[in-house]
């Protein structure tokens, strides 16, 4: 574990917020009104019984998931997370077609899924810049030829 003391690059400070804000919003979304997840969550699962309880837990562990990935960037620099953050936030894509064409042909905008999208690509892309390269190769220490 890298000791949080240590000064982390830009590029994994800004990733840790850009990430976390792209967990948060749909948390918070989803809390405002609970409604439509869980309308969503009975169709996708009508075989369990989705009440305003259970709707709450998925939407927290959905954003205690997405703090894993996070704890072992900022944490650990470790390589594999970068995939991980990558997977997940691909994983969006698919889901996106559809609410882009419902903006294109009903003017149906939902900012909150469309700033977390967003967010999370940037996120994405931050963790693939050189100095992020530099803090997995290094594992997050200090480069012995750097004096201060």
């Amino acid at each position: 574990m890298i000791a949080l003391s240590q000064r982390r690059p830009g590029s994994i400070s800004s990733f840790a917020v850009a990430f976390f804000l792209a967990a948060l919003l749909p948390y918070i979304h989803g809390l405002l009104d609970l409604a439509p997840h869980q309308a969503f969550l009975e169709s996708f699962a009508p075989q369990v019984a989705w009440s305003r309880d259970w709707v709450i837990v998925m939407l927290s562990a959905r954003l205690s998931i997405a703090l894993i990935p996070i704890a072992m960037v900022w944490l650990s620099a470790i390589r594999f997370a970068r995939w991980m953050v990558t997977l997940m936030a691909l994983g969006k894509l698919p889901g996106a077609l559809p609410r882009i064409r419902a903006l294109v042909e009903e003017g149906a905008f939902d900012p909150s899924y469309f700033a977390a999208l967003l967010l999370s690509l940037l996120a994405v892309a931050l963790l693939f810049t050189p100095t992020s390269n530099r803090w997995f190769k290094d594992k997050g220490g200090v480069d012995p030829a750097v004096f201060e």
